[in-house]
């Protein structure tokens, strides 16, 4: 069948790997590598090239590439539109998020999901950065995900919400009733310091400011701040998002001078979503766009 030899291709191009592909398939990797050489056959065409990265897709082939994930969303549709006539969606969702993300949103975005769409599957893959996430949509290796705006101009995006740096604070500071926390405060007090592996939102921020924080030490998860902010070891700064204080006694507050990314829920632009990416950003943003700041900022 032509679609299992498209799906071959495409995996093949996904993974960079004709072994990896066929085992995600459930096939041998002869009967994937033979799959895609009669393709290369019937259209008189190269494919795949070898390189020192391993395989790579030739020109031609990343012509055909949107055309081919085309033609599997349609029969993903398909296959999705007569599962409804028997009561039943299924299908599988591919998204890249990251930690914050991770942490607040998806439980209950799946949760809610999972009680109108159960037989839906997910795989959800945390990355490192923006940019890796943009770039598993464009190259087809997940089917959405969460990016900071603005994003490149081949994706398309779904506005979600605007997220703050803030101060956190142990409940009993001197400034929890302030209105804003003044930038300049940063070098007065001890200052727990994420250690950043990629976008250096917050080190950026500090960057932009003429004032540097008095370290006394640097981790690398935000909750392991959060709980040394709880404990009066000192303060932090992190993302209204992930400062949640339903879970840590702490107080939040705006800076003096504003600091925020607007995240979103991208896809691929000019390319038709599966029945159930669709299903699943629709979701998204229905859930997260009526909603105020995660943390109540004081």
């Amino acid at each position: 069948m032509s679609l299992q030899k498209y799906t071959a291709l495409l995996k093949t191009v996904e993974l960079g790997s004709i072994s990896l592909a066929a085992e995600q398939m459930g096939y041998t990797q002869p009967a994937v590598s033979r799959m895609i050489a009669d393709l290369e056959k019937e259209w008189n065409v190269e494919l795949l090239r070898r390189s020192r990265a391993g395989l790579e897709a030739s020109s031609i082939c990343l012509q055909l590439l949107p055309t081919l994930r085309a033609i599997q969303a349609d029969y993903e549709a398909l296959d999705f539109t007569i599962s409804e006539f028997h009561g039943a969606h299924t299908g599988l969702v591919r998204v890249g998020i990251f930690t914050s993300v991770a942490d607040i949103w998806i439980p209950a975005l799946l949760k809610s999901f999972r009680q109108q769409y159960p037989n839906i599957e997910f795989d959800l893959i945390n990355m490192d950065s923006y940019a890796e996430i943009e770039n598993a949509i464009r190259h087809g290796r997940i089917d959405c995900g969460f990016v900071r705006l603005p994003t490149v101009n081949d994706l398309q995006a779904h506005f979600l919400m605007r997220d703050e740096l803030v101060a956190v604070l142990p409940p009993d500071h001197p400034l929890a009733d302030a209105t804003v926390f003044p930038v300049a405060e940063l070098e007065n007090m001890p200052f727990i310091r994420l250690r950043e592996k990629s976008d250096f939102e917050v080190s950026n921020f500090l960057d932009g400011i003429s004032y540097k924080p008095k370290l006394c030490c640097e981790v690398s998860s935000d909750h392991t701040a959060l709980s040394m902010v709880e404990c009066g070891l000192g303060i932090t700064i992190t993302h209204s998002l992930i400062a949640d204080n339903s879970r840590y006694n702490v107080v939040c507050k705006r800076f003096d001078v504003c600091q925020y990314r607007d995240i979103a829920i991208a896809t691929a632009k000019n390319v038709r979503l599966a029945n159930t990416t669709q299903l699943f950003v629709d979701h998204v943003s229905s859930k997260i766009n009526p909603l105020p700041l995660t943390v109540d900022l004081l």
